[in-house]
């Protein structure tokens, strides 16, 4: 019940976004709407730089020990408090040199929407570990749906890309403070025995949020690559056929939203490979119908002058099996505090990404941005199992340590 719930939520909640884009692709300019791609995008890695593997370290800290529940709540959630702001000052610095006062102002308010929903992605992670996925899911319709009814008003008002941003902003502000109102009061529940132990950022924390950042960048790196060759346009195109890609993984995300304490405690394969075999499944029957309809389906959601992105949609829709399966993947070697090599093989990741995006987009332009999205996805999968195989014998042959508690993502 509570995987139908958090699939649910994730469902209604992406496609509430999901359609504030079609909305943005169809009001907006295709320059508006080519300044609202960059923006979500910049927005997005910002947040990720800002939690730097924070959350899915406390998720992990918190389910295997949640006498100290309150105390990693604390620490962690001044840590990113902290490093939010710093993203933020860094946006404004860097964005004020684009020339453009209006164009950076926009950017900006969507780099302040995502570190919002940042942070209310962090006590999600929370909730998660105390096994609570429920407070996720319900928070999770709320807080999207309340940002579909203001996105919809902003654009009917005025359809410009600064007020848009300012209607996406206001739900998660709101979102926030009731998350953190229901993360103390369930952290007052939990029982407390003891100081918490020392912290150890550079041998947990920091591999982890290196490789959630590093994993950020060659998964999405491609639309600011599209922009540098091809321009504003070809973004626009691009985005809009990887936001139905990435609609389709919102079971793959539930199903990992309530089996990530599961896999923090598993000493075996099994609880990998009923998951894995779940998502990627779902993933494979899913891919080959849309595969079919993508001429169709491309031109209808977002109208006829999108129709030419509907080949670059048929490559994406061939990586969404592999997307399914790394993200279980890559779950479970960091829950088997496989950090250190989740770094390195989201490196080896971004710099394959990259190579193959310089020579594919100038030549195929967003057909090639989809090639090479799906060769990276094939390449993460050859590492993680790589990796696996030798975190599951320290699993298995010793007992987790838990000694401490640190910053992972």
């Amino acid at each position: 019940m509570l995987v139908a719930y958090r699939a649910f939520s994730d469902v209604a909640g992406k496609g509430a976004f999901f359609l504030v884009t079609v909305l943005a692709a169809r009001l907006l300019s295709e320059q508006g709407f080519g300044i609202f791609s960059l923006g979500t995008t910049l927005g997005w890695m910002a947040a990720v730089v800002a939690d730097f593997g924070i959350a899915l370290h406390v998720a992990r800290e918190v389910a295997r020990r949640k006498d100290q529940a309150r105390n990693i709540l604390g620490f962690w959630l001044r840590v990113r408090l902290a490093t939010s702001a710093a993203m933020l000052v860094a946006a404004a610095i860097g964005l004020a040199q684009t020339g453009s006062v209006e164009t950076g102002t926009a950017l900006w308010l969507f780099v302040l929407v995502y570190v919002v929903s940042g942070l209310i992605e962090f006590l999600y992670y929370f909730y998660r570990g105390l096994s609570r996925s429920d407070l996720e899911s319900t928070m999770t319709l709320w807080h999207r749906f309340g940002m579909l009814v203001l996105a919809a008003a902003a654009l009917a008002w005025v359809p410009d890309v600064t007020t848009l941003a300012l209607g996406m902003l206001i739900p998660g502000v709101v979102a926030l403070a009731i998350s953190l109102r229901l993360a103390f009061v369930l952290s007052r529940e939990a029982r407390t025995s003891g100081d918490l132990p020392a912290q150890s950022f550079l041998t947990d924390v920091m591999p982890i949020g290196v490789g959630i950042v590093l994993s950020a960048l060659y998964f999405r790196i491609d639309v600011f690559l599209i922009e540098m060759w091809k321009g504003i346009e070809a973004v626009a195109a691009y985005n809009a056929v990887f936001r139905l890609v990435e609609a389709l993984r919102l079971f793959p995300a539930a199903v990992l939203a309530v089996m990530l304490p599961a896999l923090c405690r598993a000493s075996n394969m099994k609880p990998l490979s009923m998951v894995a075999l779940a998502v990627t499944g779902f993933a494979v029957a899913v891919s080959a119908v849309l595969w079919v309809l993508a001429g169709r389906i491309v031109p209808l959601v977002y109208g006829q002058s999108y129709a030419g992105a509907a080949p670059a949609f048929r490559i994406l829709l061939l990586s969404f099996p592999l997307m399914s399966l790394n993200y279980a993947l890559t779950q479970q070697l960091v829950a088997w505090n496989g950090q250190r090599a989740y770094a390195l093989i989201a490196g080896a990741a971004l710099v394959f990404n990259v190579a193959l995006n310089a020579k594919l987009i100038p030549a195929m332009s967003i057909d090639g941005a989809a090639w090479s999205t799906l060769l990276t996805e094939a390449l993460l999968t050859i590492g993680c199992i790589a990796g696996l195989r030798r975190a599951a014998g320290r699993a298995a042959g010793e007992p987790l340590q838990v000694t401490s508690v640190t910053v992972t993502s």
